[in-house]
């Protein structure tokens, strides 16, 4: 079951938790139970009760949050196929190498690009993003798709945000050279082992280079994904603005998905755990300008999300913050009529958020 928002509700849905109604006008209380099919007058009436929404049965509503994506799905099982295909090309000869799959990648980037630009105001939460299993390919579409919105929250030019997306579609090809065993280690790597998963990016930038496959800008934002802003990444221990852009984008992408991604060795972190730690890690690892760029662009908690306060009440995300996504403003289930700016409002400050809400305890 998922929770949809009040404006979302369609004639045709199937409750799957009980709904009461109580009219403070006549001091009644009507309930429509779970499995009731919802009509446009129980919506309208929903509405005009002041209920914020309501439990949907979850495969009633996939279409319904597919179309508030600025990504569609059969965009996004080309960019991952596509993604596919030039891996699988990692260690052939040069001429075995097929251009029409990298031709093809890039116009996947230019698409994601222009589906980005035509929803500008849309925010990127990971639910847009998890769509398939595999993560190595899953994870290459999540890094371009956060990167070009990064490089649209930095102004850049069309033609560079067509490059970073192609560039980010591709970052970690170089990882075909990496032993599976390696890579899918249910544990901890060892020293050595670290260190051949290091030669990654070398190898993915040397393959683009030697092929005549890429631009240098390209190849540079491979090599570089993995260098930090204090220098103290790899593979060359590059600092500051030394690092070139693309790399630099690519790092806080790649770092915020990797986070949010199940991985053989450990648990994903939430989407407001992955961003705590790269704001914490702003000025280190990573190019302040840039967190602030990715800040307005990711959503931790989607509006229309039900959310567990620090002191116990249950809220629904109402609007985001810039700059400050884990403090958005909300509306507390039990005051309908008002909304609280976890921000700016002094008075809730000591107020945060526990947590996404398990739908199981929650009593309406």
């Amino acid at each position: 079951m998922t929770f949809v928002p009040i404006d979302k509700l369609e004639a045709g849905m199937m409750l799957d938790r009980d709904v009461y109604l109580y009219d403070y006008k006549t001091s009644k209380v009507a309930m429509l139970k779970s499995g009731q099919i919802l009509t446009q007058s129980y919506i309208k009436k929903l509405d005009k009760l002041k209920i914020l929404g309501a439990y949907i049965h979850s495969g009633e509503i996939k279409d319904i949050f597919e179309a508030q994506s600025p990504i569609k799905q059969e965009l996004t099982q080309e960019a991952v196929s596509s993604v596919q295909r030039v891996f699988e090309m990692f260690d052939h000869s040069a001429q075995n190498i097929n251009v029409g799959s990298i031709n093809q990648t890039m116009e996947v980037s230019k698409k994601l690009v222009d589906a980005l630009k035509s929803n500008k105001e849309a925010k990127l939460s990971i639910a847009n993003l998890k769509l398939y299993d595999d993560y190595t390919y899953n994870h290459s579409f999540g890094v371009s798709v956060l990167s070009i919105a990064i490089g649209l929250s930095l102004g850049l030019s069309t033609n560079d945000l067509y490059e970073l997306g192609f560039c980010a579609l591709l970052h970690d090809i170089g990882k075909m050279a990496v032993p599976i065993e390696i890579i899918s280690k249910p544990a901890k790597l060892t020293a050595s082992e670290f260190e051949i998963v290091k030669q990654h990016p070398a190898k993915g930038a040397d393959f683009f280079s030697k092929h005549n496959l890429a631009n240098r800008r390209i190849c540079a934002g491979i090599l570089t994904h993995h260098e930090k802003y204090d220098g103290t990444g790899y593979p060359n221990g590059l600092k500051g603005n030394g690092i070139p852009l693309f790399g630099r984008i690519i790092s806080i992408a790649d770092v915020y998905d990797a986070l949010t991604s199940v991985r053989p060795y450990r648990q994903p972190s939430s989407p407001p755990e992955a961003i705590e730690y790269i704001m914490g890690s702003s000025g280190n690892a990573f190019d302040l300008e840039i967190v602030e760029a990715f800040l307005k662009k990711v959503s931790p908690y989607p509006i229309g999300s039900c959310v567990k306060l620090s002191n116990g009440q249950i809220a629904i995300i109402v609007s985001q913050n810039e700059l400050h996504p884990l403090r958005p403003v909300i509306r507390l289930f039990n005051q309908p009529d008002s909304t609280l700016d976890l921000y700016k409002q002094r008075n809730v400050q000591n107020i945060v958020i526990d947590d996404i809400c398990n739908i199981s305890t929650i009593q309406l």
